[in-house]
């Protein structure tokens, strides 16, 4: 009986340690599944409203971008403000560093090769903040580390091709990885600056669709949050877990499997059916403020949800007294600073000089002493989020 009995505590003891040891394997994965948290439904408004975005933004500044035969910005791809500093992606082949006050060229990146530092095309860029470097992902699926100066540090072999990258406590986040027309959209790969380690975190779950909507399907705002194709859930990378914390109940946004398999083989009728049906398949360029979230979708309007209130708002606004500022020219820059920003092209701007009055008489002043030409580099506007004791 005894021996029977130690027997089964020997079994349990044994049972335990097991349990205990594939616990610990598993806390120390680094295949991080996307988080079954539900998400909290969003009603969709039926009316779009014009005034909810002035209601709660206040106009903050704008940056014109130096003009030079030398410094000519093509498609803005990406749009980075720190402190001092603008970082942005122009087309896919030059970086610039601008002066965020005087809107001044300081650095200009665009080494086409495949040598040390150089790129035949870049995919996407990001700021590290903690060591001031600037980074660039490129189409030989390297991670490029320059200075300030914009002198080449060093480089890291990803291996893999994403389509968006951005850089958060040290860390450099790697989303959605692209394989033809399929890409991975729940799953982001990390690679640690200081010590130089990889991991994986979300779900490898393939989606076979390649249209993107104007914008950006991951933001680093005071979260990093992102959107997957064909789904209306809002994600922030949050406790080293994708977690879906909001989903839009978008009653035009179911696409039949025939409209989805059109956007690869017929890509034109799909286009026009989406038109046709105001079809909602994608949200993206998702930036998060204080009391804020502001995305967009592939259709027109400007989404703002209230995160204190837990309410979503459609706003179809033109600010007709600021050089008729609309939801289309809304951008999503990076940066934590609570603010909002618009891309305005040049000739937009002097067409309409007299459309001032919405701003404050010393930026008024500063407009007319810019002189700005119609093929002048972009203007950006930023609006910040209004104190509420205002």
């Amino acid at each position: 009986m005894i021996f029977e009995f130690c027997k089964i505590r020997l079994n349990i003891m044994l049972k335990n340690i097991v349990l205990l040891f594939i616990l610990m394997l598993s806390s120390c994965s680094t295949d991080r599944k996307v988080s079954d948290k539900v998400s909290i439904m969003l009603d969709v408004p039926v009316s779009p409203i014009k005034t909810y975005f002035k209601e709660h933004f206040d106009f903050e500044s704008f940056i014109a971008i130096e003009t030079t035969d030398s410094f000519l910005v093509s498609d803005i791809k990406k749009i980075v403000r720190s402190d001092d500093n603008i970082l942005l992606l122009s087309g896919n082949r030059s970086v610039f560093l601008i002066d965020a006050h005087s809107g001044k060229l300081k650095v200009c990146i665009d080494k086409c090769g495949n040598g040390p530092g150089e790129s035949k095309r870049i995919i996407d860029i990001a700021f590290n903040e903690e060591l001031g470097q600037i980074l660039l992902y490129n189409d030989f699926y390297k991670l490029l580390v320059f200075d300030l100066k914009g002198d080449f540090l060093s480089e890291v072999k990803v291996g893999e091709m994403y389509e968006n990258v951005t850089c958060r406590r040290g860390e450099v986040l790697f989303y959605n990885k692209l394989n033809g027309y399929s890409c991975y959209p729940y799953m982001l790969k990390i690679y640690n600056l200081k010590n130089k380690m990889w991991r994986t975190v979300g779900d490898d779950i393939k989606i076979d669709f390649p249209i993107r909507s104007r914008g950006l399907q991951m933001v680093n705002s005071k979260r990093v949050w992102f959107n997957a194709p064909l789904d209306y859930k809002l994600y922030c990378f949050e406790d080293d877990t994708p977690v879906a914390h909001y989903q839009l109940d978008i009653s035009m946004a179911k696409l039949s499997d025939d409209l989805i398999k059109k956007s690869i083989s017929d890509p034109q009728t799909f286009f026009n059916e989406v038109s046709m049906g105001k079809i909602v398949y994608s949200l993206n360029s998702l930036r998060e403020t204080e009391n804020f979230l502001i995305f967009h979708s592939n259709q027109t309007g400007l989404f703002l949800f209230d995160k204190k209130e837990n309410k979503l708002y459609v706003d179809e606004f033109l600010m007709d007294d600021i050089f008729y500022i609309n939801s289309g020219d809304y951008y999503p820059h990076e940066g934590d600073d609570n603010s909002v920003m618009f891309l305005l092209t040049a000739d937009r701007w002097i067409n309409h000089p007299e459309l001032m009055s919405g701003l404050p008489t010393e930026w008024r002043n500063k407009v007319n002493a810019l002189n700005i030409k119609e093929d002048d580099n972009p203007i950006l506007f930023f609006f910040k989020e209004k104190n509420k004791l205002e």
